[in-house]
């Protein structure tokens, strides 16, 4: 039978990521590894470093919280938290972790804790519902990118990158108020966007001012 709080406790959690039994400390080489896994027991997920293949245990995640909550109606699944700290990253991580979010049908709420800049960005945006604190920044940029090897190895590199900011852009057109025009007048910068611009642009729903909220 399926249990319909949507809530698993710890040791269960250890237990399903196979990780062992929480005695002793669970084995756990380090007490801030325990607080990771108490902080994914409620569903909360900090993505407070550089996005890489590392990054892609978010996914790992989401999915296992689906599979969790299969039988249960959308509107009474537990919300999947990420807690977003991030200079951004590597761009194929990135598209894996925002079209798994989009796959989500558990909701997933997304936080700027106070960067999320480039490939950060589309995660912050990718959430169903997103927040962010007062102080908090964003950015959009093209990111960057290198070519080597042969000449038809180079052109294909740049081809890839090219079809990476294009896919970028749509995203971020179809995520936030920004129209087409904006974003191609700023496409060229380093564009810093701060509380207000969050809200107006539609890039987060809400500025977080009590850790109530949270």
């Amino acid at each position: 039978m399926k249990r319909q709080n949507a809530v698993i406790d710890l040791e269960e959690l250890l237990q399903q990521l196979g990780l062992g039994d929480m005695e002793a400390g669970g084995g756990l080489p380090d007490p801030s590894l325990l607080m990771f896994y108490k902080n994914l027991a409620n569903r909360e997920i900090w993505l407070d470093d550089s996005i890489t293949g590392d990054t892609l245990e978010i996914s790992k995640l989401i999915l296992y919280f689906n599979k969790q909550d299969e039988g249960i109606p959308v509107e009474d699944r537990k919300p999947i938290k990420i807690f977003i700290y991030s200079y951004g990253g590597e761009v194929s991580a990135c598209f894996n972790v925002i079209d798994t979010i989009g796959m989500s049908k558990t909701p997933i709420y997304t936080y700027n804790m106070g960067v999320a800049m480039s490939a950060a960005f589309l995660i912050l945006i990718a959430g169903h519902k997103r927040f962010a604190t007062k102080r908090a920044v964003g950015l959009i940029h093209s990111g960057s990118g290198g070519t080597q090897g042969t000449y038809e190895q180079t052109e294909a590199q740049m081809k890839d990158y090219k079809h990476a900011v294009s896919v970028m852009r749509e995203f971020i057109l179809e995520r936030t108020n920004i129209d087409q025009k904006l974003l191609t007048k700023n496409k060229s910068t380093e564009w810093y966007l701060y509380k207000d611009d969050l809200i107006n642009y539609g890039i987060v729903d809400k500025i977080i001012e009590s850790a109530d909220e949270l």
